[in-house]
């Protein structure tokens, strides 16, 4: 199994270097040896010299970046990378979304991973430039760490959830989440999220009235969910767990449910998507930006 890590050379690398650790100790076992790619991706420079040298200079500035950056990455993984052949790639090229899905492309990559863009809360999942152009581009599976994510000691995930809204690619979506934790043995919950919406009715109305629409949201979903169970039958354990929560904001509504240490939170493509590609609405990418756990989006040829 080979895991890509996009380790920004100019930015804090650790928290997707953790998660892609995360990953390789959960994800199922392939034949051969488990495989950590970090990544850097730097400018290849100007094609015209400049008569200042300033292309010569800023080429060697860059390229020491990624050399400290290499070394911290092999500093912080020291104690972790038990059981891992870990490798470095420097990869130089304009568009660093297109060289990372190239080189998990071409590696086989069972999952990609990024980390969170430092412009945004911590603990939360940020999505920068980068992350944003592989939603809807990336060939494997895409891995988002929150910003300054870190795993425990033990990096193996005890449970995943998986998101659920009712389509039927959601439910192709909890199917994979499905086969995923029966392989890897951990237990699975199915969760869907919804938010209410203060300011959906004019204050003449009154309050009632977005009370009964959460409320019938909230049977449906549960209906919904009850359904899919029925569906997939055998494909889901007995000991599933089936949630439907609600909150005044998708932070509310993330967290107003419990995470366990290293959990991932699993997505599936939109109907929307690119077939190859992973492609999300609005709601997953809400979900996405709100969740404070690693997410995992896996693209429609997957599902």
């Amino acid at each position: 199994m080979t895991i890509v890590v996009g380790a920004n050379p100019f930015g804090d690398a650790h928290g997707a270097i953790d998660l892609g650790v995360t990953l390789a100790r959960t994800l199922p076992e392939a034949t051969g040896p488990n495989v950590l790619v970090v990544a850097t991706v730097v400018p290849p420079g100007w094609s015209v010299p400049s008569m200042a040298r300033v292309d010569g200079e800023m080429r060697e500035w860059v390229q020491g970046r990624a050399d400290e950056a290499e070394a911290a990455a092999l500093d912080f993984l020291e104690g972790r990378d038990a059981g891992l052949t870990v490798e470095f790639v420097r990869l130089h090229e304009r568009s660093t979304p297109r060289a990372l899905a190239a080189l998990a492309e071409a590696r086989d990559a069972t999952a990609l991973v990024l980390g969170s863009s430092p412009d945004g809360p911590e603990g939360r999942v940020v999505v920068g430039s980068t992350a944003n152009h592989l939603l809807h581009s990336s060939p494997v599976p895409l891995a988002l760490a929150p910003r300054s994510y870190r795993g425990t000691p033990d990096p193996t995930a005890r449970r995943l959830t998986c998101t659920f809204g009712g389509s039927d690619l959601a439910a192709a979506g909890v199917r994979w989440a499905a086969r995923l934790t029966r392989e890897i043995d951990v237990r699975l919950r199915i969760c869907s999220f919804g938010v209410r919406s203060a300011t959906m009715y004019p204050p003449e109305i009154g309050t009632d009235i977005e009370s009964e629409v959460s409320e019938q949201w909230r049977t449906q979903m549960v209906e919904a969910q009850a359904a899919l169970r029925a569906r997939l039958g055998d494909a889901l354990d007995d000991d599933v767990e089936l949630v439907v929560t609600s909150g005044a904001s998708w932070s509310e509504s993330m967290t107003s449910v419990d995470w366990l240490p290293n959990e991932l939170l699993i997505l599936g493509s939109s109907d929307a998507g690119a077939l190859r590609r992973v492609f999300l609405g609005t709601h997953a990418t809400k979900i996405i930006r709100h969740s404070p756990v690693p997410v995992l989006l896996v693209p429609r040829d997957e599902l």
